[in-house]
């Protein structure tokens, strides 16, 4: 495949809403899950508000950025030993 093939494939997906729509509606998503994770762990307000806003305000490097330093949820071993 040469170049301006490649090129014209790209173009079509660029130009499919359907593309855009499934991308962004995955990044809703995404970033409500992790904001409902930051909500449930057990760090303080102060950090679990800064998490959200950064969740919010810049989707896609906030989760990135989460996914590797945010809030952790305890495991299930120690969630199941301190609950009886």
């Amino acid at each position: 495949m040469e170049l301006k093939q490649i090129w014209d494939v790209l173009a079509n997906i660029m130009d499919a809403p359907l593309v855009w729509i499934s991308l962004v509606t995955l990044l809703i998503l995404a970033v409500l899950w992790a904001v409902t994770r930051v909500i449930k762990s057990e760090g303080n307000r102060e950090s679990k508000g800064l998490w959200i806003l950064v969740l919010v305000f810049i989707p896609v490097f906030g989760l990135l950025a989460w996914l590797v330093a945010g809030p952790k949820v305890r495991s299930g071993s120690d969630a199941v030993s301190q609950r009886h």
